[in-house]
Protein backbone atom coordinates (compact mmCIF):
# COMPACT_ATOMS: atom_id res chain seq x y z
CA UNK A 1 0.00 0.00 0.00
CA UNK A 2 1.20 3.45 -0.87
CA UNK A 3 1.52 5.96 1.93
CA UNK A 4 -0.35 8.87 0.36
CA UNK A 5 1.25 11.39 2.73
CA UNK A 6 4.67 10.16 1.66
CA UNK A 7 3.67 10.32 -2.02
CA UNK A 8 2.34 13.86 -1.56
CA UNK A 9 5.57 14.90 0.22
CA UNK A 10 7.77 13.40 -2.53
CA UNK A 11 5.76 15.15 -5.25
CA UNK A 12 5.84 18.43 -3.31
CA UNK A 13 9.65 18.15 -3.05
CA UNK A 14 9.93 17.44 -6.79
CA UNK A 15 7.75 20.45 -7.64
CA UNK A 16 9.77 22.69 -5.30
CA UNK A 17 13.07 21.50 -6.81
CA UNK A 18 11.86 21.88 -10.40
CA UNK A 19 10.47 25.35 -9.79
CA UNK A 20 13.72 26.40 -8.12
CA UNK A 21 15.79 24.99 -11.00
CA UNK A 22 13.48 26.66 -13.55
CA UNK A 23 13.68 30.03 -11.79
CA UNK A 24 17.46 29.87 -11.54
CA UNK A 25 18.51 28.09 -14.74
CA UNK A 26 15.47 27.96 -17.04
CA UNK A 27 13.16 25.29 -18.41
CA UNK A 28 15.97 23.52 -20.29
CA UNK A 29 17.58 22.63 -16.95
CA UNK A 30 14.33 21.06 -15.73
CA UNK A 31 14.17 19.11 -18.99
CA UNK A 32 17.70 17.79 -18.36
CA UNK A 33 16.65 16.51 -14.94
CA UNK A 34 13.54 14.91 -16.48
CA UNK A 35 15.70 13.26 -19.16
CA UNK A 36 17.96 11.77 -16.49
CA UNK A 37 14.91 10.50 -14.64
CA UNK A 38 13.70 8.83 -17.86
CA UNK A 39 17.11 7.18 -18.31
CA UNK A 40 16.90 5.80 -14.77
CA UNK A 41 13.39 4.46 -15.37
CA UNK A 42 14.44 2.80 -18.65
CA UNK A 43 17.40 1.16 -16.94
CA UNK A 44 15.30 -0.10 -14.02
CA UNK A 45 12.73 -1.72 -16.30
CA UNK A 46 15.40 -3.15 -18.58
CA UNK A 47 16.95 -4.74 -15.49
CA UNK A 48 13.60 -6.06 -14.25
CA UNK A 49 12.85 -7.67 -17.63
CA UNK A 50 16.33 -9.23 -17.73
CA UNK A 51 16.09 -10.56 -14.17
CA UNK A 52 12.65 -12.08 -14.65
CA UNK A 53 13.31 -13.23 -18.22
CA UNK A 54 9.89 -11.88 -19.14
CA UNK A 55 9.11 -8.85 -21.25
CA UNK A 56 6.11 -10.02 -23.25
CA UNK A 57 2.59 -8.62 -23.22
CA UNK A 58 1.47 -11.15 -20.59
CA UNK A 59 4.22 -10.00 -18.21
CA UNK A 60 3.27 -6.38 -18.87
CA UNK A 61 -0.40 -7.16 -18.21
CA UNK A 62 0.51 -8.83 -14.91
CA UNK A 63 2.60 -5.86 -13.87
CA UNK A 64 0.06 -3.24 -14.93
CA UNK A 65 -2.86 -5.21 -13.49
CA UNK A 66 -1.45 -5.30 -9.96
CA UNK A 67 -3.97 -3.66 -7.60
CA UNK A 68 -2.95 -0.17 -6.56
CA UNK A 69 -4.31 2.44 -4.22
CA UNK A 70 -2.91 5.19 -6.44
CA UNK A 71 -4.81 4.21 -9.60
CA UNK A 72 -8.26 3.00 -10.54
CA UNK A 73 -8.41 1.41 -13.93
CA UNK A 74 -10.79 -0.33 -16.29
CA UNK A 75 -9.34 -3.03 -18.55
CA UNK A 76 -10.43 -2.91 -22.18
CA UNK A 77 -8.33 -5.49 -24.01
CA UNK A 78 -5.53 -7.83 -23.10
CA UNK A 79 -4.01 -10.37 -25.45
CA UNK A 80 -0.61 -11.24 -26.96
CA UNK A 81 -0.72 -8.19 -29.25
CA UNK A 82 -2.51 -5.43 -27.32
CA UNK A 83 -2.96 -4.32 -23.73
CA UNK A 84 -5.49 -1.51 -23.43
CA UNK A 85 -7.01 0.09 -20.36
CA UNK A 86 -8.34 3.36 -18.98
CA UNK A 87 -7.22 4.90 -15.73
CA UNK A 88 -10.10 6.81 -14.19
CA UNK A 89 -8.26 7.92 -11.06
CA UNK A 90 -4.58 8.77 -10.70
CA UNK A 91 -3.27 10.03 -7.38
CA UNK A 92 -0.25 11.52 -9.16
CA UNK A 93 -2.46 13.65 -11.43
CA UNK A 94 -4.55 14.73 -8.45
CA UNK A 95 -1.54 15.78 -6.41
CA UNK A 96 0.20 17.66 -9.23
CA UNK A 97 -3.09 19.41 -10.11
CA UNK A 98 -3.51 20.51 -6.48
CA UNK A 99 -0.07 22.14 -6.71
CA UNK A 100 -0.80 23.68 -10.14
CA UNK A 101 2.14 21.67 -11.44
CA UNK A 102 0.74 19.31 -14.05
CA UNK A 103 3.53 20.42 -16.40
CA UNK A 104 6.02 18.87 -13.98
CA UNK A 105 3.79 15.83 -13.51
CA UNK A 106 3.79 15.24 -17.28
CA UNK A 107 7.59 15.49 -17.45
CA UNK A 108 8.25 13.08 -14.60
CA UNK A 109 5.21 10.81 -14.21
CA UNK A 110 3.63 10.60 -17.67
CA UNK A 111 6.94 10.60 -19.54
CA UNK A 112 8.00 7.84 -17.17
CA UNK A 113 5.39 5.60 -18.81
CA UNK A 114 7.17 5.99 -22.15
CA UNK A 115 10.56 5.34 -20.56
CA UNK A 116 9.19 2.32 -18.71
CA UNK A 117 8.03 0.55 -21.86
CA UNK A 118 11.20 1.48 -23.77
CA UNK A 119 13.22 -0.26 -21.08
CA UNK A 120 10.82 -3.16 -20.54
CA UNK A 121 10.49 -4.06 -24.22
CA UNK A 122 11.34 -1.68 -27.10
CA UNK A 123 9.19 -3.85 -29.39
CA UNK A 124 6.07 -2.64 -27.56
CA UNK A 125 4.70 0.78 -28.47
CA UNK A 126 2.59 3.01 -26.23
CA UNK A 127 -0.20 5.31 -27.33
CA UNK A 128 -2.06 7.55 -24.86
CA UNK A 129 -4.84 9.45 -26.62
CA UNK A 130 -6.10 10.88 -23.31
CA UNK A 131 -4.40 11.91 -20.06
CA UNK A 132 -5.73 13.00 -16.69
CA UNK A 133 -2.60 15.12 -16.26
CA UNK A 134 -3.66 17.28 -19.23
CA UNK A 135 -7.21 17.73 -17.96
CA UNK A 136 -8.85 14.68 -19.50
CA UNK A 137 -11.39 12.62 -17.60
CA UNK A 138 -9.19 9.50 -17.88
CA UNK A 139 -5.85 8.21 -19.13
CA UNK A 140 -6.18 5.85 -22.07
CA UNK A 141 -3.24 3.46 -22.46
CA UNK A 142 -2.78 1.30 -25.54
CA UNK A 143 0.30 -0.93 -25.61
CA UNK A 144 0.88 -2.74 -28.92
CA UNK A 145 3.40 -5.39 -29.83
CA UNK A 146 5.18 -4.21 -32.96
CA UNK A 147 5.07 -6.84 -35.69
Amino acid sequence: MTDMNDLRARHRALVFACRTIRDRFGEDAVDLVAEQHAKNVRAAFRKEAAETGRNDMAALAERMGTPSDTHTYDPIRGDADVLEFRITRCAHAEIFAEMNATDIGRKFMCAGDDAMIEGFNPDISLERPALLMTGGDHCHFIYRMRK
